[in-house]
């Protein structure tokens, strides 16, 4: 008899990056993606008429953030597995969701390999908390959100400053994050004009120098 494949939903703002990884686990016979969302309303409102086995959560989204989302569901529909998958990821912010009932906490940039592997795990009732490197502890969530309004930079700007901190190259941009070329260097322009800096190099530094590395 054939195994029932894993139920999954998506919630994340980042509609060409959820639909990708939704393409993506598509691929694989024993996942099956039943609902998505752009926000945790949103996603709220798809619980009430189907329970997915494992719901991947983003926490930078509007209306009601992933961490709100994540503490109404696990009070309103205890038995959905939640995995979050987020561009932010520090000791702090990992013993919170943990307290929540979460049951893994990954990184964006997380290969698709390895995303297959824990949420296979997470089926058989593991959980999967990444290690963190030390300079990925540099600059807090909370922090870090304050730079973001501080600077008037958008979510998806930050993560692609993030990714540029990294030396990561527009087209590597574009492929990890599942966005158009073109979009990834209208990012770069608008960041370059709000930070005051030029070209790839200054945008670089900048990140250097505030620690996003």
């Amino acid at each position: 008899m054939e195994a029932k494949p894993t139920t999954l939903m998506i919630a994340d703002d980042h509609k060409l990056f959820a639909e990708g990884l939704s393409a993506i686990l598509s691929e694989q016979p024993n996942f099956k993606i039943i609902g998505m969302a752009s926000n945790g309303k949103e996603i709220l409102h798809l619980l009430n008429h189907q329970i997915p086995d494992i719901l991947i959560l983003d926490l930078n989204m509007p209306v009601l953030d992933g961490e709100l989302a994540a503490e109404k569901i696990r009070q309103l529909f205890p038995s959905v597995k939640i995995m979050v998958l987020s561009m932010y990821y520090t000791a702090k912010l990992t013993a919170k969701l943990e307290s929540l009932g979460v049951k893994a906490f990954v990184q964006k940039d997380t290969d698709a390999e390895t995303l297959f592997r824990i949420i296979s795990g997470l089926q058989r009732g593991e959980k999967y908390f990444q290690k963190i490197k030390p300079d990925l502890q540099s600059l807090a969530f909370n922090d870090k959100d304050h730079f973001q309004k501080s600077h008037n930079l958008t979510a998806r700007e930050m993560e692609i400053l993030q990714l540029i901190s990294e030396d990561y190259s527009s087209q590597q941009i574009a492929q990890k994050l599942f966005i158009a070329l073109n979009t990834v260097d209208t990012h770069r322009k608008n960041m370059a004009q709000k930070l005051n800096v030029t070209g790839k190099a200054g945008l670089l530094k900048f990140a250097l120098e505030n620690k996003l590395r």
